[in-house]
């Protein structure tokens, strides 16, 4: 009683109109403080296809809860290639700069009044919700228990059990906390408050917490297999998607490098494989032996840079000690590290890495990347790297960092297929 009392008193003092919800965002928007993208998001107004079949909503109620919820969301599409997620933004988090798992939609999380979350609940009917980074929101997650809606809340880095209100209204934190059917905290201390608020301790769990680690890359044992044959004993490192501004910098750091291994190669996917050409007469301009290599074509033994498709980063990061990943000695922004570091290999960027910052500081801070500001500063990188010890210390160390969380990770897409299965046989 006391719980739904919370709500009650919440929703009253609350007490806004959807009309007065739009004239504060229209404010917003008129300020350009909002894109019009977002007006409608947060209205529950146009949004975007549902698509068919098993939805998984996710909500980050903080920046460093969206990329853990990313993917935790490719982590289980491996197993559910046929279920799309919806991922929800709290009021402070950014939407994500990079390319988005495939069946991923991101959105801003709907404004608390009673229409606009009935709007939201009626188009996307999720089956499941995973809550990860605390802010919580108290109508949107009591609408979605009252729908039956299978909640999971998880502690992400610096998430605490608040809710994302201003107003503090007397057991409301608990009432909300009470909705979750399963919880995943930090440690121990951090299950006291959902003891607590009432939830079942046999569904909490002091697991540790939601983190960005990454998903290995797929690729074909068999190619991995032949194309290693048919390297042999030869130094290898690899160029990850260059972007054509930087290839000059890729020359330079390989023809110092060449100065120690004669027969050292550079693997290379380019940003844009309609350069290909370009590159290829910029390579052989500056005196070097290149080669396109497709599926059913072998590694010359005299090419000295192979050209390789993008796709296939997999193989190429399996393959190579050490992976300079590009776009990063321009103001592109970076590519996501983790591929890389999941694949166990030393990683070398550039200074402009600000799409993935805090996964290049993880990885820095751990001893797993390293910074170079030009060609050949890389080139010197590349060098020392090839005394396979200080690359095999650095790749250790990259494996670590990628599968820090992959424990987590796991255990939750684990829970999450077991929901998605329960509710599949309720349902038919």
């Amino acid at each position: 009683m006391a719980k739904a009392l919370s709500f009650l008193l919440y929703r009253t003092l609350m007490g806004r109109s959807e009309s007065r919800i739009t004239e504060r965002l229209s404010r917003l928007q008129t300020t350009n403080v909002l894109s019009e993208t977002e007006f409608d998001q947060r209205l529950a107004h146009k949004l975007p296809p549902r698509a068919k079949g098993e939805l998984v909503w996710l909500h980050a109620g903080t920046q460093a809860a969206l990329r853990p919820a990313m993917e935790l969301y490719a982590r289980l599409a491996e197993d559910r290639p046929d279920t799309a997620s919806l991922i929800t933004l709290g009021a402070d988090v950014t939407p994500p700069t990079g390319p988005l798992p495939d069946g991923c939609t991101i959105t801003a999380a709907p404004e608390e009044g009673a229409g606009i979350i009935r709007r939201f609940m009626t188009h996307w009917d999720p089956d499941c919700l995973i809550w990860i980074g605390g802010k919580f929101r108290p109508a949107l997650i009591q609408a979605a228990q009252e729908r039956g809606v299978e909640c999971l809340s998880i502690d992400a880095v610096k998430s605490t059990p608040t809710l994302e209100i201003h107003q503090h209204i007397p057991g409301l934190r608990g009432a909300v906390l009470f909705c979750f059917d399963h919880v995943i905290t930090a440690n121990a201390a951090a299950t006291l408050a959902w003891r607590r608020a009432g939830v079942d301790p046999d569904q909490i769990e002091a697991l540790g917490l939601l983190e960005e680690g990454g998903i290995a890359p797929s690729y074909d044992e068999a190619e991995l297999t032949r194309r290693v044959a048919e390297i042999g004993t030869r130094s290898v490192w690899f160029a990850a998607h260059v972007d054509t501004a930087e290839m000059g910098e890729v020359i330079r750091a390989h023809k110092r490098a060449l100065r120690r291994a004669h027969r050292l190669l550079l693997i290379l996917s380019l940003s844009d494989s309609a350069t290909e050409t370009q590159v290829i007469a910029q390579l052989e301009k500056a005196g070097l032996t290149v080669c396109l290599l497709t599926t059913e074509k072998a590694i010359s033994e005299v090419a000295q840079v192979i050209i390789v498709p993008h796709s296939s980063g997999g193989i190429w990061y399996r393959t190579a000690p050490v992976s300079f990943l590009g776009q990063s000695l321009t103001q592109l922004g970076g590519i996501d590290p983790y591929g890389a570091a999941a694949m166990g290999s030393a990683i070398l960027h550039g200074p402009y890495v600000s799409h993935f910052k805090a996964a290049y500081d993880t990885l820095s801070t751990g001893k797993a990347a390293r910074k170079v500001r030009d060609g050949y500063a890389l080139g010197e990188e590349v060098e020392r790297l090839l005394s396979p010890d200080q690359a095999a210390l650095m790749a250790q160390a990259a494996w670590d960092v990628a599968s820090s969380g992959a424990e987590v990770t796991d255990h939750v897409a684990d829970l999450v297929q077991d929901f998605l299965d329960l509710r599949e046989r309720i349902s038919a």
